[in-house]
């Protein structure tokens, strides 16, 4: 027999009253007073403010940062500065002459470049004493019996002498210097209108190809020659022939040359620390119209 109501064996069958079921259920709750569900609502207006707060923060911190001038009213923020460039035609690079010593065919060769500076012709030994020439070499050949230039010879548009004894010509218009062949040439006429310079010697390279000379012995040779489009002076250190030195020019990479007066004739260079240095003797003042292609 049962005698309590909540216990039951396995080979029995409870059968459960509404009474009975009743008392199974879980107690009602009592209805909320309004006292309370106004605080209730309260706290959930308060929390869902202090989640909307947080967001806002959350937003505005991590997005893209403000820079400060845009922040400030346009009446007082400070104007922007603009440090104004230095125009090229303000900056005067300075003159001095490149040296490259190289070897080519067993020819040991100086090359002197001149950047920044303008060729003219100049008479005289005075020039050596420019302290503003920065390459100096003689030119034009001058005669042991009379002292005369030899060939064609125009100083500022002057001419002051005159002859096709050597087809090799220099002419230098406008700053420009032009290095030819040709026993007559128009470039003659315009160093005369034009106040340029213009002599003659010895053709060595034109067209990157040889210009065979009579002359056969042996000398330390000079020439005036176009390279990798610049104009230089190249010097041969040992002595050569006029052909061997046509040849180490071509070799070297010129592609025009014409000879200046070689041997132990005097010219001087400045490098780029300003140190000017000589190469060969000065000739005596008392000869006459020795002159210079001079670069400033």
């Amino acid at each position: 027999m049962i005698t309590k109501h909540n216990d039951i064996d396995d080979d029995e069958i409870r059968i459960i009253s509404s009474e009975n079921a009743q008392s199974l259920l879980p107690p009602k709750r009592k209805p909320r007073s309004a006292k309370s569900r106004k605080l209730l609502a309260w706290l959930c207006g308060l929390v869902a403010l202090l989640a909307i707060g947080g967001l806002a923060i959350i937003v505005f911190s991590t997005g893209d940062m403000v820079e400060e001038d845009e922040l400030m009213p346009e009446s007082i923020a400070e104007p922007s500065k603009t440090v104004p460039l230095i125009s090229d035609s303000t900056t005067v690079a300075t003159p001095y002459v490149e040296r490259i010593d190289t070897l080519v065919d067993g020819i040991s060769l100086s090359i002197f470049i001149p950047w920044n500076a303008n060729p003219v012709l100049e008479i005289g030994n005075d020039v050596t004493n420019d302290t503003t020439a920065v390459l100096i070499a003689q030119a034009a050949d001058v005669r042991r019996d009379n002292g005369n230039i030899v060939g064609s010879f125009v100083k500022n548009g002057e001419l002051l002498s005159k002859g096709e004894a050597k087809a090799g010509f220099c002419a230098i218009i406008n700053g420009k210097v032009t290095i030819g062949v040709a026993d007559a040439t128009p470039m003659l006429e315009q160093a005369l209108m034009s106040n340029g310079y213009f002599f003659r010697q010895y053709p060595l390279v034109v067209g990157g190809q040889i210009v065979e000379n009579k002359p056969r012995g042996k000398a330390k040779r000079k020439a005036l020659a176009e390279i990798d489009g610049r104009i230089a002076v190249i010097i041969s250190n040992n002595r050569v022939t006029f052909h061997d030195f046509s040849q180490a020019l071509i070799d070297a990479g010129v592609s025009n040359a014409i000879y200046l007066v070689g041997g132990n004739s005097h010219g001087c260079f400045k490098n780029a620390s300003g140190i000017t240095v000589a190469f060969g003797p000065l000739w005596d003042n008392d000869i006459k119209n020795v002159n210079y292609i001079v670069w400033r």
